[in-house]
């Protein structure tokens, strides 16, 4: 059984996946919650953000490879430092949210997302069929997955960081996993990240 690492998060604790162990679960979901899942992780936005970004999709900016996330009261970003923000996306990240938003030919609709508790469910399941210990898998993990791993990879641009993912420098070191990767990790997570804020 494979137990993954994890954060505090207020009142619960939440995994912390290795691109490995994050492929493992994706390869258990069905089509479209493998859309989600990719799009919740690369986009690292809280989940009332991406709420927010299905119903306004012209909040992605493909050509500046990233997501331009207003200050609206529907967010709820009560406790967030930066209410406006730009929401920074590697290579992967982009084709994560162009796939997300893409209309179905038969449907015209795209993925969208479904209930929080519903997307915990198929993910804890997916995590389970996979050998995982499922205690700490939520659909939370996904943010705190891909910022520790920027935190990880990109240690010289910590502020970048830290303005994508809408928190302080102290946030960031008490909710995110920023030390303890193995060296093999971590080449997984640069590949991962790759172009991230470069395009």
């Amino acid at each position: 059984m494979i137990v993954p690492l994890f954060v505090s998060s207020g009142k619960r604790c939440v995994a912390v996946l290795t691109p490995k162990e994050k492929n493992q679960i994706l390869d258990r979901l069905n089509d479209e919650y493998r859309i989600r899942a990719n799009f919740l992780l690369e986009t690292h936005v809280r989940i009332a953000e991406a709420y927010y970004l299905n119903k306004h999709p012209e909040c992605y900016r493909k050509a500046n490879g990233a997501i331009f996330l207003p200050n609206v009261e529907e967010i709820g970003k009560v406790r967030c430092t930066i209410k406006n923000r730009a929401i920074i996306l590697s290579r992967s990240g982009i084709a994560a949210v162009d796939k997300f938003f893409e209309k179905d030919e038969k449907t015209k609709k795209s993925v969208g997302l479904v209930t929080y508790q519903s997307m915990e469910e198929v993910f804890k399941r997916a995590a389970r069929d996979a050998d995982f210990d499922t205690k700490y898998i939520t659909t939370k993990m996904f943010r705190k997955t891909m910022i520790s791993w920027l935190m990880a990879c990109f240690p010289e641009r910590q502020s970048q960081v830290q303005h994508s993912a809408g928190h302080n420098y102290a946030t960031m070191q008490g909710h995110y996993v920023t030390y303890g990767w193995r060296k093999d990790d971590i080449k997984d997570m640069r590949d991962e990240t790759a172009g991230w804020g470069e395009v």
